[in-house]
């Protein structure tokens, strides 16, 4: 399994199953009380594209919450969703992914 894991912003992501055509992360964000837990789907066409495969799918995820929690408190942010769909609410998301390094 799969971890990307930096205490330094609160957001953990691990992988919890893995498919033919992607992956499934249980993201935790926070601590203690203040703990949410969200599980995220991946598609590998999906993280290619948006990726050309040069960071892990895991750090993407990571990413991707680090930008959500930009937009919105954690408490919002839906507790099950596809990467795919992060685009449909916010139009700059993968551009901003694409810029990472």
């Amino acid at each position: 399994m799969a971890e990307f894991d930096e205490d330094s912003d609160g957001i953990r992501a691990t992988e919890v199953s893995q498919r033919e055509d992607g992956w499934t992360f249980l993201v935790e964000v926070g601590q203690g009380d203040s703990l949410i837990e969200y599980f995220v789907d991946v598609d590998k066409d999906y993280w290619t594209r948006l990726t050309v495969r040069r960071i892990e799918p895991a750090e993407l995820v990571k990413a991707t919450f680090r930008f959500l929690l930009e937009k919105e408190q954690k408490e919002v942010i839906m507790k099950k969703f596809n990467l795919a769909d992060v685009a449909g609410h916010f139009p700059n998301y993968e551009n901003e992914m694409r810029r990472m390094p």
